[in-house]
């Protein structure tokens, strides 16, 4: 619900509009920016709902905390639309990608006689595309926190 909420009450904001204007977007911009956003939106849900319904995923993200940052760094490129270009990998790779490896997940453990090894290799990957998440949003941090260091120390 967190995603649905915000999104939705920014997207009818004319003043978001207005401000997505003033940084530069073309009306067309905007609305592939929009499009963009509503795919990453359900990317983030459909992940959300493969973690709430397996333990497994949920021990996952309890130790990578990748869905956490998924959801954070799509809030900071909705405020922050040019960090759209910078995320592009997040946006365009890394999301489809962790969908996509959640249903075969739960594809693979969903056959009775499936080679254990395959669910537990499925797992890995997931957590190391999960852990990658994570590193995208801490160095989209650091880099925030280094702009505003150098404003202090030299402004």
């Amino acid at each position: 619900m967190w995603l649905i909420h915000d999104y939705k009450k920014e997207k009818k904001n004319p003043s978001l509009i207005e401000t997505y204007h003033e940084k530069g977007l073309s009306d067309q911009d905007i609305t592939i920016f929009r499009q963009t956003m509503q795919d990453a939106k359900a990317q983030i849900k459909s992940w959300e709902t493969a973690v709430k319904h397996d333990s497994e995923l949920q021990i996952i993200e309890n130790v990578t905390g990748g869905l956490k940052s998924a959801k954070k760094l799509f809030q900071l490129i909705v405020k922050h639309p040019k960090m759209a270009l910078t995320n592009h990998d997040f946006l365009y790779k890394q999301l489809p990608t962790m969908v996509e490896l959640t249903e075969t997940y739960d594809n693979v453990k969903s056959v009775d006689r499936i080679d254990q090894d395959l669910k537990i290799e499925s797992q890995k990957v997931i957590r190391k595309l999960s852990e990658k998440i994570a590193k995208t949003y801490e160095l989209e941090l650091s880099d925030d926190i280094e702009k505003i260091k150098d404003e202090v120390e030299n402004g």
